[in-house]
């Protein structure tokens, strides 16, 4: 049975849902807007595990649909092979429980119907991007999943937070665009098309100079780090927790942010030619982890350190990318996708307890009022710290097993030091949030408008005082997560991970790893010491606990993430400043409309001398004759 007719019902069912409660948003009762949009996504996986298993059980051959053609210049089409379902069933599969959890967190929100529309266009953006089959219908996505990333980002964008937030990840990801359509056109120049088969068949034959593919593999590379938030192009990544908590789920942990490593694994055989841009590729995947990992364990805002921890383990993947190891990139992304959604939708749990307030410091003795957060925060942090039998133990291995067999140890070391800072922050932000004594806020003395019976109550009934129950959809979602945090891993690991992702790199001699004692062991003893360490330092009676908690502390540079953010300030923001302010104030009002105004006044004047001739008098215009004579004959009298 031939199923290329589901590959665009895939991509455009959630588009069409997207437009109609876009479109009754303000009609149609929440839960009527929930089931559209929720069964869109869900008709968009079932389509996708069809094709999947068409594609798998049917000796992997690849399953196409042209979309629209105008010549050899654009030739849009769609491809289900090993790569591409792999990643769409994540993007659809996650971001369904993401969509059922949004209904029960978002649900009291007046734009509602606004939220859940924008994020069906998100998976018709992400959906088109991975399933197209040459390099112009993955811009167009790409593109899209920007556009769709500025919408929910500033989603609540009365707030000047969520607007500055919006436009820093717009700015960001147009800087990062220029630089992959701009390799893309190289691409264009070089091989006559967009197509993957053919731009990749053509590098098989030898087609296209090393020095070429270098260029169009650092520019497709800019693009990548941009949208996957990788040094130097990150810092629009922990402004982007201004969204809702499912956006930073589904968009900044599970999909969008790891497009980026896509790109590179898809793009593999220019990579595997431009040996320069691909050690470029592991080694800003190497210093993102590290960078990541340092900053993540100096944030107090719970999603902030979440988001700087999406920041290292997409380094991780893309140092596997640089190092030839795309299918432990691939693997590692299937079970970050878990484990970090579900860490950040348990985050949400935390966060609606305490009424949207997302500062660590004001957390505290969760453990006792709800444990089913604890727990699934828990096991989802245990597989993102990678230790045994969770799920990011496997992925992350394959990972630090790759730089060790090639001999990187430049690279190995610095994935090893990650590994030990990820436990360190991992259990320094459990411990803050769920153990020890819940916070007390401090209580505002009592004056003449205030009686300290008021004081009191305010107290009793305040934000950090009161225990929400958490709704059945909200839990469900996460329940299901956390167990895919422990079983994804060996689930998948050796056998059938090679076996699904195998076809999409049929130039490369893949082989089932299995697990590197000294590898895996030195990996978790590095990350139980740094386990250690930061329960030492954040356990409830920690030496470093009370200074952490003490609101006049002054956070230090890892708080200020190595003033990065400060550093683009003084070195681009302020000048572009100043010029714009420079142009506004002065070039445009004084050159520009001085020119313009002094050219108006020249005519005016010019026009007064001339209406003085023109006065009606007979004698005037004879003057004027006579003058003109004279003129012409002293030209011929003393020059001709």
């Amino acid at each position: 049975m031939d199923l290329a007719w589901m590959l665009p019902a895939i991509v455009v069912v959630p588009l069409l849902s997207a437009a109609i409660v876009g479109y009754f948003r303000n009609t149609w009762s929440k839960g009527l807007v929930s089931w559209v949009a929720c069964g869109s996504v869900a008709i968009s996986f079932a389509l996708t595990v069809a094709v999947a298993a068409q594609y798998w059980g049917g000796g992997t051959v690849p399953i196409r649909s042209g979309l629209t053609s105008w010549g050899s210049l654009l030739d849009l089409g769609l491809v289900a092979d090993g790569l591409s379902l792999w990643w769409a069933l994540v993007v659809t599969g996650a971001g369904l429980l993401i969509h059922i959890y949004s209904t029960a967190y978002m649900g009291a929100d007046d734009s509602y119907g606004r939220f859940m529309a924008k994020m069906n266009f998100f998976i018709f953006a992400m959906t088109l991007l991975v399933l197209s089959d040459n390099f112009a219908g993955m811009a167009i996505g790409w593109g899209c999943v920007g556009l769709a990333s500025y919408m929910l980002i500033g989603f609540y964008f009365t707030r000047p937070g969520a607007q500055h937030a919006a436009i820093k990840a717009f700015v960001m990801n147009i800087i990062g665009e220029a630089g992959l359509f701009a390799g893309i056109a190289f691409i264009y120049a070089n091989f006559g098309s967009f197509k993957f088969d053919d731009v990749f068949g053509a590098i098989a034959q030898g087609q296209g100079s090393r020095a070429a593919l270098n260029l169009i593999g650092l520019l497709l590379l800019i693009g990548a780090a941009a949208k996957s938030a990788q040094l130097p192009l990150h810092t629009w990544l922990p402004y982007a927790m201004e969204g809702p908590t499912p956006v930073s789920a589904l968009i900044h942990a599970a999909t969008m942010v790891t497009a980026g490593v896509y790109l590179v694994s898809r793009a593999h055989p220019i990579y595997e030619v431009a040996s320069g841009a691909a050690m470029t590729v592991a080694w800003i995947g190497g210093l993102g982890a590290l960078f990541g990992a340092l900053v993540a364990a100096g944030q107090f805002d719970i999603k902030r350190v979440l988001a700087f921890s999406t920041l290292s383990q997409i380094g991780y993947m893309f140092l596997a990318n640089g190092l030839g190891a795309y299918v432990a990139a691939d693997f590692h992304f299937f079970t970050h996708a878990f484990f970090k959604a579900c860490l950040f939708l348990a985050a949400g749990i935390v966060v609606h307890h305490y009424h949207g307030d997302q500062d660590i410091r004001h957390m505290g003795g969760l453990w006792y009022r709800d444990r089913f957060a604890a727990i699934t925060f828990g096991a989802a942090a245990l597989a993102l710290i990678g230790l045994p039998p969770f799920a990011g133990f496997f992925s992350k291995d394959e990972i630090l097993l790759a730089a060790f067999s090639q001999g990187q140890w430049a690279l190995f070391t610095i994935a090893v030091l990650a590994a030990g800072l990820t436990a360190f922050y991992n259990v320094r932000l459990f411990s803050l949030v769920f153990l020890g004594d819940a916070y007390v806020p401090p209580v505002k003395p009592a004056g003449k408008k205030r009686s300290r019976a008021q004081a009191a109550a305010d107290h009793g009934a305040g934000a950090h005082g009161h225990h929400h129950a958490t709704p059945a959809a909200m839990k469900w979602p996460v329940a299901i997560l956390a167990v895919l945090s422990v079983v994804s891993g060996w689930l998948f690991f050796g056998h059938y991970q090679l076996t699904a992702l195998e076809p999409a790199f049929p130039t490369l001699e893949l082989h089932a790893e299995a697990v590197n004692p000294v590898v895996a062991g030195l990996s978790v003893a590095v990350a139980l010491v740094g386990g250690l360490v930061s329960w030492y330092l954040y356990r409830p009676q920690g030496a470093r606990r009370a200074v952490e908690l003490d609101p006049l502390h002054k956070p230090g540079i890892l708080y200020h993430m190595f003033y990065v953010d400060t550093l683009y300030d003084v070195l681009f923001v302020q000048p572009a400043r100043a010029v714009a302010e420079f142009v506004g104030d002065l070039l445009d009002p004084r050159g520009i409309d001085g020119v313009v105004n002094g050219l108006g006044t020249l005519s005016r004047e010019l026009g007064g001398l001339l209406r003085r001739w023109q006065n009606g008098l007979v004698r005037s215009y004879v003057l004027t004759v006579f003058a003109g004579v004279l003129l012409v004959v002293a030209y011929y009298v003393f020059y001709v």
